[in-house]
């Protein structure tokens, strides 16, 4: 299932031809293909075998467009990036909106957040992975790793942020080479945004919450929050499981883009089990 956005030339043609205040039509609501993650808060395996050792939760403020937005001008859509979105993102699946449901043709959502609100961790991970696929592939691993390498990139796209109304962004922020060039250079974040589907913050959703429960004094909790090899669908002893508790929907009608969206972590331990810290609920 290829990203819409990226049949944009007939997708151009046809905004278009529905006007800045015309409707356009909306595609059949199913389930993005190959989405692993469920809401695991609701899983009865929580209530009988495993307590969570510690519970964070995070709530970030982001801009929400549909795909019906790219030829529109800021504030209203991401008419700045938006030929650079199609280039980057040409061929690539789209990852999915809310809880993994894909809308299709331009009711797909896409968000924009100021880079500097995305927690480090976050941003460290996003600069990693293009490093990763910027490297030559002359290297012995597996076709299976090449390929899940290459399924990193551009699930995020990093811009330098338009600072005129009629600039157009024509290529993402090329990281650092090393991530202590970057810390150096963190700075500079305030100046750039990050655009990415909702989807795409399933597989890494504990890297958004894990300087909460450093803040709460539970050093543990976050460096297990940190760790994704912790992280998985289904939970376990021992593991951490995320999912996006709440997400608003911008007011359209007025024009409107801002919305929330909340993230809820626990790292689990067998029932009875010694709690090293943190918030004890479900």
């Amino acid at each position: 299932m290829k990203l819409s956005l990226l049949s944009v030339a007939p997708l151009a043609t046809t905004v278009a031809a529905f006007g800045a205040h015309n409707q356009p039509p909306k595609g059949e609501v199913t389930k993005t293909d190959n989405f692993v993650w469920a809401d695991p808060f609701h899983d009865h395996r929580l209530a009988h075998k495993l307590t969570p050792s510690c519970t964070v939760e995070k709530s970030f403020a982001a801009r929400e467009f549909l795909l019906h937005d790219l030829y529109e001008h800021d504030p209203k859509g991401l008419w700045n990036y938006g030929d650079a979105l199609k280039t980057i993102f040409t061929g690539r699946p789209y990852p999915g909106g809310w809880d993994g449901l894909d809308p299709h043709m331009y009711e797909r959502p896409l968000m924009l957040m100021e880079y500097a609100d995305v927690p480090v961790a976050v941003r460290e991970w996003i600069e990693e992975a293009e490093r990763e696929v910027g490297e030559e592939e002359e290297d012995e691993r597996s076709e299976d790793e090449k390929k899940k390498k290459k399924a990193r990139k551009n699930l995020f796209a990093v811009f330098e942020r338009a600072t005129e109304p009629e600039q157009k962004v024509t290529k993402t922020v090329v990281p650092a080479k090393t991530a202590a060039k970057a810390a150096a250079l963190r700075p500079l974040d305030t100046k750039r945004v990050v655009i990415f589907a909702p989807g795409a913050l399933y597989s890494i959703l504990p890297l958004w919450v894990a300087d909460e429960a450093a803040a709460e004094g539970s050093e543990s909790c976050a460096k297990s929050l940190l760790s994704l090899d912790n992280y998985a669908p289904k939970p376990k002893d021992g593991g951490v499981i995320a999912w996006t508790t709440a997400h608003t929907a911008p007011n359209r009608g007025k024009g409107e883009r801002a919305m929330t969206f909340t993230i809820k972590a626990q790292t689990l331990q067998a029932a009875g089990a010694a709690s090293f810290g943190g918030k004890e609920e479900l």
